[in-house]
């Protein structure tokens, strides 16, 4: 069945919308100190696409990007036409996107902690989580810096989405009621900066969403990938747009850092990638059926639900086996 479907598609590369490469050289890319505790002293993990270094900080134990992109934000500044055909099927209602069903579960989340109120969605990209919210109880506003993906927010989705990095979008002080970071925060290379921004903006009885990937759980991939001889095969960390990697462990700490209180962690649900990308060159955001990919599909399966015992272990603290993780926060 597979190989079939293998036959009838055209294999083409994948058609970006972003301006991402491949391989990166050293004009490309600046040091940074670690963004948690300031520090320039770390080891290196690996190196992936050229010159993007993973790094772990020997002072705190951040994993992060170094050297980095010099503008690591700008890869989504791209082609409003090629992204306009990768989700042109969402944008017309005839298809939903791979991860509506984990945005779902985000919304019902923040939905039990503020079931109204003013609701800020940070890094927007195209409206796909925010449009999930549209007919529940909030007032929705979003905030985007790249003008391609804000203005598709807008065009398709009739969203509420300023252009801009939330530092300059102008919020009123204590406005928001919940603030929503769903697989974002690890493409900000400046954390301390963006949290201090959302302390200022967010009620004294508002909550923060943060869903991240696990920097642990990387790191275990990026292991197992060594010892079985299969490393170059996979871009396990994203380099080029994932600048940091956070255990629970380090957001906990940057989050106390910058004047918040963690009151739940928790394990988020496996996101299945879709794999149409690599036979018809884009209808990435597309769900893709069991068939095309049964083997990464059941074992993001299979570590999600080991990845509990693993938490319930270490006394509710998300380990190696967690693919991300889940915190809510309220300010201090």
């Amino acid at each position: 069945m597979k190989d079939m479907v293998k036959e009838t598609l055209s294999n083409t590369d994948y058609e970006r919308g972003g301006t991402q490469k491949d391989f990166y050289t050293e004009s490309d890319v600046k040091f940074i100190n670690c963004p948690l505790c300031g520090t320039n002293q770390y080891k290196e993990i690996y190196k992936e696409r050229g010159a993007l270094g993973i790094v772990s900080c020997l002072s705190c134990g951040l994993i992060y990007i170094n050297p980095q992109l010099k503008t690591p934000e700008t890869v989504y500044w791209g082609d409003a036409d090629k992204y306009f055909k990768e989700a042109r099927l969402i944008f017309e209602g005839k298809a939903r996107h791979h991860r509506d069903t984990n945005y779902l579960d985000d919304l019902r989340m923040i939905y039990r902690y503020k079931p109204y109120g003013n609701f800020l969605d940070v890094g927007t990209n195209m409206g796909f989580f925010l449009r999930n919210a549209k007919g529940w109880e909030w007032n929705l506003y979003g905030v985007e810096p790249s003008p391609s993906l804000s203005e598709m927010a807008r065009k398709y989705f009739n969203l509420n989405v300023k252009t801009a990095f939330l530092e300059d979008a102008g919020f009123e002080g204590e406005f928001f009621d919940a603030v929503a970071m769903t697989d974002v925060f690890e493409h900000i290379p400046q954390p301390t900066k963006l949290l201090n921004e959302i302390r200022r903006i967010l009620k004294s009885d508002g909550v923060l969403f943060i869903k991240v990937p696990n920097g642990l759980f990387n790191l275990f991939k990026f292991y197992i990938a060594k010892m079985t001889g299969r490393l170059k095969k996979y871009d396990i960390f994203d380099s080029y747009e994932h600048v940091i990697h956070y255990s629970d462990r380090t957001l906990h700490r940057i989050l106390e850092k910058c004047g918040f209180a963690v009151i739940r962690t928790y394990i988020g649900k496996p996101i299945q990638l879709p794999v149409w990308h690599k036979y018809v060159g884009h209808f990435y955001q597309y769900p893709s059926p069991w068939i095309l990919d049964p083997v990464r599909q059941s074992l993001r399966v299979i570590f999600y639900w080991l990845s509990f015992l693993e938490f319930w272990i270490r006394f509710k603290k998300a380990g190696y086996l967690a693919p991300n993780f889940v915190i809510i926060a309220k300010k201090v």
